[in-house]
């Protein structure tokens, strides 16, 4: 496939690397350590090479044993520079050839490479098999100083630390070349531990199969559509498949070309790290993707919430507290006077709550609240927990458990919050009404009329009773019946304390009414105050984050490099 160069659009690679950064910042503490800790290397990889040389293309060369990769490198570049033998493992380490001396020490430095062989620009051409392809590969080699060709140890090695060098240069080379022979390419180890780990990444790979010449004719077209059946399931869609022989050199020219046009680009190092970028995104969207979260909480889930903790603050007992405790002391100042002294056989409600304050006094202080049973505390727990599923319905398990522990973060502090969110509540434990004097007057007036008409019939009675002439007693006309004025006093003194009651029971339990509404409210918002605080803050913060994520992990998921080598 010859090489093609299509222009890129969306956000720049610059743009996408920091959305990456920031994508991974917010994803902390939610994805799993292993995906963050992985793309943080990969950003860290990306950051160090767009530091060094632009102006060379590293190829690597990856294989199993007895792939060939040795001799296809010597085939490559003429020469012998890496030992090609029937022992196993036969590269231990890696081996770079560069094409031309441009300063490639540092970039190798990085790489870890220490065996270098330079060689000099067009000397590649020497390795053509006519005239025309000699031409033709050594305008190539002089358009393309730079190119970087690192033969790599077998990914299949009995020695891990061979295995580690290959997998860590895997990602960190600016092409990968997949090598494989006909007897080993279906290797589980090659396809599944390598290959397809870089799906995607078909820009900037070429699959070969080495050692053509080991197939017979007829056989060699079914192998290479194997091959390209199994790389095409591993992800890699447009990723040329090609074949060569270090031996007799079949193919080996077309490769050459194919690298030199890649290095005289100069645009693998950038493809790579596009290709890197996509499939860093997509990892961390398949390890905790913050797609399907609300920006904020639900404004009827809090509200559901504020209702499951009033319950664990007993908002209604306290409130039922505030109206009785307006009913105690109304009494006690418009009941019938004869019988208010029996209130004060019962405490104060809120006296007995300890939430009796003065008006303006705001100092925090304890509730006498009698501890909460099971099912209260469990209505608190379970309410933050349903709270938490209800905000991250419809969020990837990641970002609901993470959701639930930030909402549960606080809930051993709730108890208390709670508990002096109540005793800090000016419930107006003192309030009175205007008309609480009006009536008590009208009360005591009443009073003093009927007891007054009583002590004058005593009087009368208690002077008949040792003979003198009792008082006069003035009578009531115009009432069909005349009536004796000290009877008439006692009538309506009584008629009129009992309708004065009746009239302040009934303002008494509207007023008492009005407070414990009032009183619900203001501890509902006190509640509510705890919730945010304790809970709704921290998890609208994760949500926060779940949106800027989103966001970030679009931009940097930006359009994947068309370009194919």
């Amino acid at each position: 496939m010859s090489p093609r160069r299509s222009r890129r659009r969306g956000p720049s690679l610059a743009q996408r690397r920091n959305s990456l950064g920031h994508a991974v910042s917010a994803l902390d503490g939610v994805a799993p350590s292993a995906v963050i800790a992985r793309t943080r290397q990969q950003l860290a990889d990306i950051d160090d090479r767009r530091a060094l040389s632009a102006e060379h293309t590293v190829v690597g060369l990856f294989g199993a044993t007895g792939s060939g990769k040795s001799s296809l490198l010597n085939a490559l570049v003429g020469a012998e520079l890496s030992r090609a033998a029937v022992r196993r493992p036969t590269t231990s380490r890696p081996l770079a050839a560069v094409l031309g001396e441009l300063g490639s020490g540092p970039l190798l430095d990085w790489l870890g490479v220490e065996d270098r062989h330079v060689l000099e620009a067009g000397a590649l051409h020497s390795t053509s098999r006519d005239s025309s392809s000699r031409d033709s590969s050594s305008r190539d080699s002089e358009d393309a100083p730079g190119l970087v060709l690192l033969d790599l140890p077998d990914l299949d090695s009995v020695q891990v630390r061979h295995q580690e060098i290959a997998r860590t240069l895997a990602g960190k080379v600016d092409v990968l070349i997949w090598v494989t022979d006909p007897q080993k390419y279906a290797d589980a180890v090659l396809h599944r531990d390598f290959v397809r780990q870089y799906a995607g990444h078909d820009a900037v790979t070429l699959v070969i199969l080495n050692q053509i010449d080991r197939l017979h004719e007829a056989e060699r077209s079914a192998v290479l559509d194997s091959l390209t059946a199994i790389t095409r399931t591993d992800g890699l869609t447009t990723a040329p498949v090609l074949a060569t022989s270090a031996s007799t050199g079949e193919g080996v020219e077309d490769l050459r070309s194919r690298l030199l046009e890649i290095a005289r680009r100069k645009e693998a190092s950038a493809a790579r790290h596009h290709a890197d970028l996509d499939l860093a995104a997509q990892r961390l969207r398949e390890a905790a993707d913050p797609a399907g979260l609300p920006e904020r909480s639900d404004p009827h889930a809090i509200d559901q919430l504020v209702e499951d903790l009033a319950v664990a603050a007993r908002v209604d007992p306290v409130a039922e507290a505030v109206g009785a405790s307006y009913r105690h002391r109304a009494t006690g100042r418009v009941g019938w006077p004869a019988l208010r002294w029996i209130r004060r056989l019962r405490a104060d409600p809120l006296v007995r709550l300890g939430l009796d304050r003065r008006r303006g006094d705001s100092a925090v202080q304890r509730t006498s609240l009698p501890q909460p049973d099971a099912a209260t505390a469990a209505r608190s727990s379970g309410g933050v927990r349903r709270f938490a599923d209800a905000v991250s319905d419809g969020g990837s398990d990641p970002w609901r458990a993470a959701l639930r522990d930030r909402a549960q973060q606080h809930e051993d502090a709730l108890p208390d919050a709670l508990d002096q969110a109540v005793a800090g509540t000016d419930l107006r434990g003192r309030a009175t009404s205007w008309w609480w004097p009006v009536l008590d007057v009208l009360q005591w007036i009443a009073m003093l009329a009927w007891v007054l008409g009583l002590a004058w019939l005593v009087l009368n009675a208690v002077l008949g009773f040792f003979g003198l002439p009792p008082t006069p007693m003035p009578l009531l006309e115009g009432l069909g019946v005349p009536v004796p004025l000290p009877t008439a006093l006692i009538v309506l003194g009584l008629a009129a304390g009992l309708l004065l009651t009746l009239a302040g029971g009934a303002l008494i339990a509207l007023t008492a009414t009005r407070h414990r509404r009032r009183a619900r409210r203001l501890l509902a918002a006190r509640v509510r105050e705890v919730a945010q605080d304790h809970v709704v803050d921290g998890v609208d913060h994760l949500l926060e984050r779940a949106t800027s994520a989103r966001r970030d992990l679009s931009r940097a998921a930006g359009e994947a490099p068309r370009s194919t080598v």
